[in-house]
């Protein structure tokens, strides 16, 4: 059956990874590899084993969605076939999907684990490695909350606005803005995670429109993000909670 089949192939996946990992590192690599890429348990047949029932099926659910996400409704054992033959084409690329396998189990935020799946196929598709913005996304999603991503976009969408002769753009809160609050604890997740920079100084001075302190920016990794984040937000409804 398709099920036994898709096992079969995502424990051939583990392998490579694991593989691949113990000739960049050695055996103690090997151990590490296991523990963090054991994406099927032979004994329970599910998703990465933990010692803990209620964490090993939250565990279970986030991959999952990372594996919906890659599929995108396509051929789930074709999807996984696209993705053995990635991770078995490269050591770089196996580390790179170990990664985010990685990064999933420890996301804060379910969606998030459905968004690398979208960042992921991009890359299965056509055998290209991961860029240095995407690298930058996927570790900033590995500490975000609901919050952050349902701010965030709005920020994108509804609060961003290019500066006047400096190539950049700025992004435009003041107290009025409703949560603001929420939206500057959100502009802050993006500075600590290099998606924008904070600058110091008045923004609109020329205008006398607003005094903001700090101000912010956008960084092209924030576009990057943006893109995957409109990508999920055709599957899921932003206004509802799935954390």
């Amino acid at each position: 059956m398709e099920e036994n089949r898709i096992i079969h192939k995502v424990q051939e996946i583990q392998g490579i990874l694991t593989n691949a990992l113990t000739c960049l590192g050695g055996e103690m690599v090997r151990s590490i590899a296991v523990g963090v890429t054991e994406i099927l348990d032979p004994i329970t047949g599910t998703f990465v084993g933990m010692a803990n029932d209620i964490s090993l099926k939250y565990n279970d659910y986030k991959l999952i969605l990372l594996i919906k996400g890659l599929s995108r409704g396509l051929d789930m054992e074709k999807t996984l076939n696209d993705l053995y033959n990635y991770v078995n084409s490269s050591d770089s690329k196996a580390t790179a999907v170990a990664n985010l396998f990685r990064k999933t189990i420890n996301a804060e935020c379910p969606r998030v684990c459905f968004i690398y799946g979208l960042i992921l196929a991009d890359h299965t598709a056509n055998g290209s490695d991961f860029t240095q913005d995407e690298l930058i996304v996927c570790k900033a999603l590995e500490n975000a909350t609901e919050f952050d991503l349902v701010n965030f976009k709005e920020i994108m969408e509804k609060h961003t606005k290019p500066e006047r002769n400096a190539g950049k753009k700025a992004v435009l809160l003041s107290e009025q803005t409703p949560n603001y609050s929420e939206m500057i604890t959100t502009c802050d997740w993006c500075v600590y995670n290099r998606l924008f920079v904070s600058e110091v100084g008045e923004y609109g001075r020329e205008e006398e429109t607003l005094d903001l302190t700090p101000n912010y920016y956008v960084r092209y990794p924030a576009a990057v993000l943006m893109e995957y984040v409109e990508k999920a937000s055709r599957e899921w409804d932003y206004r509802s909670s799935f954390c």
